[in-house]
């Protein structure tokens, strides 16, 4: 008989400080998680047949936010972008999970850097499709509803005109190549959660709240310099609402970002599923694969410095040489740009004026770590106590939102991780592209 593996999808419920969260949820308990945040005016529906074509090799959980879908809210909680993120991030922590790969399409964008700013630890990596996160990837349209805030005369009725059928059909089927792999189910189950009472209000609170996503767009950009997560980001060119342009600005800030641009609108999961779900899966595979360590050494040319990293190459870690004329051990700004996206640095250096502790105290500022102030701390009292005009320590750098599972580990992967970096490739374009 023939193999077919198609998962099983648990529909749940789970409360959480008074909400009652649905969602979906597939996959071996111990493999990579997928946490998949959906968009207006959708649901975890959406995601329905990603799930099939990959719940069998990963844990792939779907939430419904308040407002939409099957969740359930109390009298008179208030909708915001805030809100919305408090109730996911006690969400994930209710279902005990502490590492996942992010996926964020269009709402998802604002719930998830929220979660990614407050909890940089649970991110192992981001998939990013069609979700906003720069001034230019803003169209005319979108500039105009992000312009419609409490106070503004006519504010509310502009927002409830893209509530009805005609607009959610056209944002599953406009920019997109065949209309005919455009499943009605779906713009027909969001216009039926819209029609829901109150639900209507509920995205209107939102809506006029969406400016306060805006606003945070800087400190979302500088999470991604800072963490530089893993990511791959998939877009539809053809949205009307987030175009293009959008998609290219987080080279900017990601530039080992892998970028693949599809022929279609803004619900690209819906005519490019089988492009676009292999991507996904070699992405979240290739963040479990072993690889060489990489490491920084600091006085690199002196005695010490350069047999350690002879030794190192030896046993195949790649090795960056750091010294004076590559970086300055006294500038907190020259060290951390120096061995940013490395495994481990090691430290050989000597020298005149005090140089090994202000080295040290460099580090405690470029690594601002509890683990690396203890470490640099040790450094330093080890330099002034016992060999005032050298020292040498190594540590792994901080790079929290990294995380991958050893391929010598039995542990489950989402709680038994050690640093890795960051992967990445080039932009592409994918069948019916330009």
């Amino acid at each position: 008989m023939s193999v077919v593996n198609i998962p099983h999808i648990k529909h749940r419920f789970v409360e959480v400080d008074g909400v009652r969260v649905f969602y979906r949820e597939t996959g071996p308990v111990d493999a990579p998680v997928l946490l998949l945040l959906h968009g207006f005016p959708s649901a975890s529906h959406q995601f329905r047949r990603l799930m099939d074509a990959l719940g069998g090799r990963y844990r792939m959980i779907a939430p419904d936010y308040p407002g939409f879908g099957y969740t359930e809210v109390p009298d008179g909680f208030r909708y915001s972008f805030d809100r919305l993120a408090d109730v996911i991030e006690d969400f994930v922590e209710t279902l005990g999970v502490t590492e996942f790969v992010l996926y964020a399409f269009d709402f998802g964008g604002p719930v998830g850097f929220r979660l990614a700013t407050r909890r940089p630890d649970w991110i192992a990596g981001l998939i990013v499709q069609n979700s906003n996160a720069y001034d230019e990837g803003l169209s005319d349209m979108a500039r105009a509803m992000s312009a419609n805030v409490p106070g503004v005369e006519g504010a509310e009725e502009n927002v409830r005109q893209i509530l009805e059928l005609p607009v959610t059909r056209s944002q599953y089927e406009g920019g997109t190549t065949d209309v005919e792999l455009i499943a009605p189910d779906g713009w027909t189950l969001d216009q039926h959660f819209l029609d829901a009472p109150g639900r209507k209000d509920a995205q209107v609170e939102l809506a006029l709240d969406y400016h306060s996503n805006l606003t945070l767009y800087p400190v979302w950009q500088q999470w991604l310099r800072d963490h530089l997560p893993p990511t791959l980001i998939i877009w539809g060119r053809n949205d009307a609402f987030f175009p293009e342009s959008g998609a290219h600005a987080y080279l900017r800030d990601l530039p080992d970002a892998a970028l693949h641009l599809f022929d279609t609108g803004h619900f690209a999961l819906e005519e490019n599923l089988p492009e676009i779900a292999p991507l996904i899966a070699d992405f979240v595979d290739d963040l479990h694969k072993e690889k060489p360590m990489k490491i920084a050494v600091i006085g690199a040319r002196g005695n010490l410095g350069s047999a350690v990293a002879r030794e190192a190459a030896a046993r195949g870690i790649q090795v960056t040489s750091l010294d004076r004329d590559t970086m300055d051990v006294t500038d907190p700004a020259s060290v951390k740009d120096a061995v940013a996206g490395h495994d481990a640095v090691v430290v050989a250096i000597k020298g005149d004026d005090r140089l090994v502790p202000r080295g040290a105290a460099t580090l405690l500022e470029a690594l601002p770590s509890p683990e690396s102030t203890a470490w640099c701390s040790s450094v330093a009292a080890a330099a002034s106590n016992t060999h005032p005009g050298s020292a040498s320590s190594t540590r792994p750098t901080s790079r929290p939102s990294t995380w991958r599972r050893p391929a010598t580990s039995p542990k489950p992967w989402r709680s038994s991780a050690v640093p890795t970096r960051p992967s990445g490739g080039p932009t592409s374009a994918h069948p019916r592209s330009t």
